[in-house]
């Protein structure tokens, strides 16, 4: 999800599941797509795709004053989050990859009719022999802003639990599962000879209330069992790859005390068992952004390979070609949505400034200096979205040095700061090593 509103959120509790639904959905089957070894002499495509908040389009009739404040304290190009992933369906489908990933986020808000849509359009991609695994984000379950924004009326509309989301998406990891955790929405398959997905479900959509839960946790049970599966993988000589909404490291300098929630729960500890057990890669999303992060234990590793979201600029995903234990990734806008200049592009500047004039103002800032501050903001945020972020401009600069310079402001300087601030990995076309952790620019 990417709200950057400053949230943080604490206890968990134990999850059981209820009976799965009778309900059967029109799923790809899975004899649709042929398998493929991942010591295959041409390499393996795995396209990765984050965060689709895909919105229904009969949950937003006419001119309303509550989805207008919704998207001001979120900014998500909703309005056009349908027409975007069907374009990416279709370029995809295209450029046939062996397989697509989907950390998380598929709906607005988990709105049953948005997900019977997103579940649609895969089953698209597999009718065209490209196998596809998603695992849930935190707007997906249990979730009290479902809603229907009809004119001048807002109104409930059906949100999904937890027991049918392996229901709805039960040909995209769930019925082929080769483990399923029974803690939690985790579970490993297989969907390439000798590659293991380990998709891991931190999310607290059981802690829910009116609001999803911005926080995720890898409970201690379902840390275990991931642990469990990775010494397996490891016996059986599997390439194994995670999958999780929220990140497993920070991206960006003091990101967990500038924007808390979009990291999990104590993620020094956990990231360093997962280090220890072998885990070298997970695909993440969750912050809306291109980054990748690496941390290190010792001689050990593990990459953190965040995707931005189809539904905030640059609306890009990633084309991941694994050969010889070398991971190699490639931006892959989203046309026309990620062309500069675009209505989306346009969209993220408005509302980035909308939001981040109010958020200024709570700080108590008068509204001309928020609105003569929140450019900087959103150009901020954006370049960080983007990737690969460029030397801080004279402009930025002037405005950090300016915050900076006052007690009252030192932090707020400091945000904008961190979200130039690339830790070393860079983000978009890029070479991984598995081998070594070494990294190269393509």
């Amino acid at each position: 999800m990417k709200s950057l509103s400053f949230i943080i959120s604490f206890a968990f509790l134990t999850l059981f599941f209820a009976c799965q639904s009778d309900e059967v959905y029109d799923n790809a089957a899975k004899d649709a797509v042929s398998l493929k070894s991942v010591t295959s002499e041409d390499g393996i495509k795995i396209a990765i795709m984050s965060d689709l908040h895909v919105m229904h389009p009969s949950l937003l009739i006419g001119a309303n004053p509550d989805y207008e404040a919704y998207i001001q304290q979120d900014p998500k190009y909703l309005v056009e989050s349908y027409n975007i992933l069907k374009a990416a369906v279709n370029q995809l489908i295209s450029q046939k990859p062996d397989l697509v990933l989907i950390p998380g986020d598929m709906t607005k808000d988990g709105e049953l009719i948005s997900h019977e849509l997103v579940q649609a359009q895969l089953k698209k991609l597999e009718e065209n022999g490209i196998k596809v695994l998603v695992t849930i984000g935190n707007h997906d379950i249990n979730n009290g802003d479902a809603k229907k924004f009809a004119m001048n009326k807002t109104m409930k509309t059906e949100t999904v639990q937890a027991n049918k989301i392996p229901v709805i998406y039960s040909h995209f990891g769930f019925a082929e599962a080769l483990y399923k955790d029974p803690n939690s929405l985790s579970y490993v398959a297989e969907p390439i000879q000798g590659l293991w997905v380990i998709a891991i479900d931190a999310n607290k959509y059981y802690d829910n209330t009116d609001k999803p839960i911005t926080s995720g946790v890898i409970k201690p049970a379902t840390l275990d069992w991931v642990k469990a599966r990775l010494a397996e993988a490891a016996e059986k000589g599997k390439m194994v790859v995670g999958m999780m909404h929220h990140g497993l490291v920070e991206h960006y300098s003091m990101q967990n005390a500038v924007d808390p929630g979009y990291v999990i729960d104590d993620y020094p500890a956990v990231a360093d068992q997962l280090i220890e057990a072998g885990l070298k890669v997970i695909f993440t999303g969750h912050y809306h952004a291109n980054d990748i992060t690496k941390r290190e234990k010792g001689d050990k590793f593990v990459f953190d390979v965040e995707t931005g979201s189809n539904v905030n600029y640059p609306c890009a995903y990633r084309m991941l070609t694994i050969k010889d234990n070398k991971f190699k990734f490639e931006f892959q806008p989203i046309l026309p949505y990620s062309l500069p200049g675009s209505a989306a592009q346009l969209y993220s500047q408005k509302y980035l400034g909308i939001y981040f004039t109010n958020m200024l103002m709570s700080k108590g800032f008068p509204q001309s200096d928020a609105a003569a501050l929140a450019p900087a903001f959103a150009w901020s945020a954006m370049t960080h979205f983007a990737g690969d972020e460029p030397a801080i401009p004279m402009q930025i600069l002037g405005v950090i040095s300016m915050l900076e310079g006052n007690s009252q402001t030192y932090g707020l300087g400091l945000a904008m700061e961190s979200l130039w601030t690339d830790l070393g990995v860079p983000d978009n076309n890029v070479t991984l090593n598995m081998v070594d952790g070494t990294f190269s620019a393509n």
